[in-house]
């Protein structure tokens, strides 16, 4: 079976979603959790913010004490 994309907005998501930065996004994730880091400054506001694979590295070494402690707690 195929799948069509179908794009709701009319903005393009071949961009990452950080100010500065112009690579093709890699990954999804909410912008809640990116600017409760507060390290990457974001462009627009959709609910969903597009991270190319550098910006989520960063994204991601910001994060690790947040997640080996969330992992602990369960």
């Amino acid at each position: 079976m195929k799948h069509r994309d179908i794009s709701l907005t009319n903005e393009e998501k071949d961009v990452c979603s950080v100010s500065g930065c112009n690579n093709s996004p890699k990954r999804s994730i909410p912008r809640k959790r990116v600017e409760k880091v507060g390290v990457l400054s974001l462009q627009g506001s959709n609910r969903k913010v597009h991270l190319c694979s550098d910006c989520y590295r960063i994204f991601k070494k910001e994060t690790k004490k947040d997640r080996t402690m969330e992992s602990l707690g369960r």
